[in-house]
Formats: C-alpha cells, sequence, structure tokens
C-alpha cells in the first residue's frame, strides 16, 4: 500500500537518489520548489511489485510500515500483519467500489485525491438523494480506512529538535 497510492500521494527524493537515474529507469519525477518527487501510484508499481526494486528511491528502500516494524520486534506475528493487511485491502477495496459508483474511477491518481475530488462535486440533495447518502457512506469508509492506516500502517514523524 506504500506504492499504490492509498498511504501516501507523493514520495520526496532524497539528496543521494539520483533524478536522471531514476528517470531513465521509467520514473515519473514531479519537482516543486526544488523538490523531485514520485506522484503515487507509483508508476513503477506493476502486478503488486516494483519493477524497479533495485533501482528504487532512497526514501522506498528506507520506509517500513507498522505491521513490518511490529514483526521486526517480535511484538506481532506475520500472521497478524497479514490479518492486518487484509483488513486495510479490504477498506480499500470498498472505498474503491464507492468510488466507481460516484462516477470516479482513474486509479492512476492517490486514494485521498479521487476522494476529495468526488467532495468537491455539488450536489443537490433534495434533488438526488442517493447521492447524498452515497457521500455520506463514503466518508464512513474513508475515515474508517484512515484512522487504520494511521494507527496500523503510517509511521509517526521524527519529534522536532530545538
Amino acid at each position: 500500500m506504500c506504492c499504490n497510492g492509498v498511504l501516501f500521494e507523493i514520495v520526496l527524493l532524497e539528496p543521494n537518489d539520483s533524478a536522471k537515474r531514476l528517470a531513465a529507469a521509467g520514473l515519473k519525477l514531479k519537482h516543486k520548489k526544488r523538490k523531485h518527487y514520485i506522484q503515487q501510484p507509483c508508476p513503477a508499481y506493476k502486478g503488486a511489485q516494483c519493477c524497479i526494486y533495485d533501482e528504487r528511491p532512497e526514501r522506498c528502500r528506507k520506509f517500513e510500515c507498522r505491521q513490518l516494524i511490529g514483526m521486526r520486534k517480535g511484538e506481532i506475528t506475520e500472521a497478524q500483519a497479514l490479518e492486518k493487511i487484509h483488513e486495510a485491502l479490504t477498506r480499500v477495496s470498498q472505498v474503491e467500489q464507492l468510488f466507481r459508483l460516484a462516477g470516479e474511477s482513474n486509479p492512476n491518481r492517490p486514494l485521498i485525491k479521487r476522494y476529495d475530488k468526488i467532495m468537491e462535486q455539488p450536489i443537490d440533495a433534495s434533488h438526488d438523494p442517493q447521492a447524498a447518502v452515497l457521500r455520506a457512506e463514503l466518508t464512513r469508509v474513508m475515515q474508517e480506512l484512515e484512522e487504520l492506516l494511521k494507527r496500523d500502517f503510517r509511521r509517526e514523524p521524527p519529534p522536532a529538535t530545538a
């Protein structure tokens, strides 16, 4: 989920990453304020795996989700981690099904951007009560997914130092 646009919107390149090498490997790099980044879902993520694994950016090499960290520390078993992954993927499927019902089917954008696009579109609940019900359900399911991702997958940023 770190590569498919579920956990993250972008991956910032590290100073040691070669933008030219990554672009030559097939990554579509963007830049803003002199920082290169990869928009998620990653274009190198194909068939549920990284097709440039040996050439992947440093940030991708360093990232470990909370499930992997918990397994490494012996706090959870592989079976428990796989259960959490299955739960998250089930919720992602629910969100994507609701996206399709709402008319948003672009899998090439991060999950949160797809959600925001739907929520930005005005609706008139008096003329289309089903649209209001759909949005309410989408909001509920998306909030539950975000809570799960924050609690069980995303790592907290390191504390700021003075």
